[in-house]
C-alpha cells in the first residue's frame, strides 16, 4: 500500500461511472431523488399538520358558548345556593348558641335560688336542732329532779315503813 499514491486513488474515484435513473421521462441522479423525496415528505408533513390545526380551529369555532355560559350560570347558582345554606346554618348555630346561653343563665338562677333555699333550710334545721337539744336537756334535768324527788319520797316511805316495822314488829 505504500507503493500507491493518493493521486492515483483520486483518479480511480473519478472513474466511477455516473449512475442516473430515468423517471417520468427525465434523468435523475440518486442524490437528486433523495433530495426530492426529502422536500416532498416535508411538504406532505406540513400539509398534514396544517390539516390537523384546521380541524382543531374548527372544533373551537364550533363550540356552543351559550351552553358553556349556561353551565357557568348553573354553577354560580349552586355556589350561591350553597352560600345561602351556609349562611342559614350559621344563623341556626347562632340561634342554638343564644338559646343555650339563655338556658344556662336560667339554670344558674335556679341553682342560686336552690342554694339560698338550702342555706335557709340549713339555718332553720340548726335552730330546730339547738331548740331540741335545749328541750332534751331541760327534760333530762326535769327527769333527774323528778327521779331524785321520787327516790327521796320512796326512801322516806321505806324508812317510815321500816321504822314502823322496827317499832312495832307484831303490827303487820
Amino acid at each position: 500500500m505504500a507503493d500507491r499514491d493518493l493521486g492515483d486513488t483520486l483518479d480511480n474515484i473519478e472513474a466511477i461511472p455516473d449512475k442516473r435513473m430515468r423517471l417520468f421521462g427525465m434523468r435523475f441522479s440518486i442524490a437528486q431523488l433523495g433530495l426530492a423525496m426529502g422536500v416532498l415528505s416535508s411538504v406532505l408533513g406540513s400539509l398534514y399538520a396544517g390539516f390537523l390545526m384546521y380541524q382543531k380551529v374548527e372544533a373551537v369555532a364550533n363550540l356552543d358558548l351559550g351552553e358553556y355560559q349556561q353551565a357557568m350560570d348553573i354553577m354560580d347558582a349552586k355556589v350561591s345556593g350553597m352560600a345561602e345554606k351556609v349562611e342559614e346554618a350559621v344563623e341556626y348555630s347562632r340561634d342554638i348558641k343564644n338559646g343555650l346561653r339563655d338556658d344556662i343563665l336560667g339554670i344558674e338562677k335556679q341553682v342560686d335560688r336552690v342554694e339560698d333555699t338550702v342555706r335557709g333550710m340549713e339555718d332553720d334545721v340548726r335552730v330546730m336542732i339547738d331548740d331540741a337539744e335545749a328541750r332534751f336537756e331541760n327534760k333530762r334535768e326535769q327527769l333527774r329532779t323528778s327521779q331524785s324527788a321520787d327516790m327521796k319520797a320512796l326512801e322516806e316511805r321505806l324508812n317510815s315503813k321500816l321504822q314502823r316495822a322496827l317499832d312495832n314488829p307484831l303490827a303487820d
